[in-house]
């Protein structure tokens, strides 16, 4: 079990983000794919590929997003302060810049790079692509309440990266800003606080610390740390997956 004061919970939660934004720039930004693609050397076809598997994850991890409400629900009357951000995220998802939200900009992108709706939301997954979404459904259905949370933390590197994405999309392949707008949107939602809304890397912290303040209790071979940092892994396979399919 693990039980933390508030003194403790924001520089422990801090540490464990801190090692995720390291292990990512070690493991995702150092790939073929990635140095290719801010390089403006990738191939075009591998960036389509990445695109539809990371298209056919998108809807899955909004889905599971949305479970947590129903999952923690215990959790969430007892802390209804916390609705506010997690209602305020959901809103992002969906409804910005206009229903149905993200999924919208998704298509868009899509559709920049050659692709049709159909292809960005309906294409089957490479085998190693689909690890990332697994995991995560796996830790959000079977898992402790907390496994999921810790999870997501990874949100922060993530939008990182797509800064690096926009960068490259705009620079060397020819989309304007607007049809990279789904880079621009993730880099922004996922790293600061915009609308009036917090960074959703911030509402996962939020409700973590709620959580470690309240008590844990980790299961084995599903430490907080663990949950933390394996979707950086996954999703160097999926970059890794969609580069080897197309060389």
């Amino acid at each position: 079990t693990i039980k933390m004061s508030d003194n403790e919970v924001g520089p422990y939660l801090n540490a464990i983000v801190e090692k995720i934004n390291t292990t990512w720039d070690d493991v995702v930004e150092s790939t073929p794919f990635m140095v290719e693609l801010k390089a403006g050397k990738l191939k075009k076809e591998t960036i389509t590929l990445f695109y539809q598997n990371w298209g056919s994850f998108v809807p899955v991890i909004n889905a599971v997003y949305m479970l947590q409400f129903y999952r923690n629900l215990t959790f969430f009357i007892a802390n209804v302060d916390l609705m506010v951000p997690y209602t305020n995220k959901v809103l992002d998802e969906f409804g910005h810049p206009e229903p149905p939200g993200h999924i919208k900009i998704l298509i868009s992108t899509g559709e920049a790079l050659g692709l049709t709706a159909e292809e960005v939301l309906e294409a089957p997954m490479l085998p190693e692509a689909r690890a990332l979404a697994d995991f995560q459904r796996t830790l959000a259905t079977d898992g402790a309440p907390h496994e999921y949370w810790f999870s997501v933390l990874w949100e922060f590197a993530f939008g990182m990266t797509c800064l690096g994405w926009f960068n490259a999309l705009t620079t060397h392949y020819g989309l304007s800003a607007v049809e990279a707008d789904y880079f621009h949107k993730h880099h922004e939602a996922d790293t600061m606080d915009h609308l009036d809304r917090e960074a959703h890397s911030e509402v996962t912290k939020k409700v973590l610390a709620r959580m470690l303040t309240q008590g844990i209790q980790e299961r084995a071979g599903y430490s907080a740390e663990y949950c933390a940092l394996t979707p950086t892994y996954l999703y160097k396979d999926m970059l890794n997956a969609a580069y080897a399919a197309t060389h």
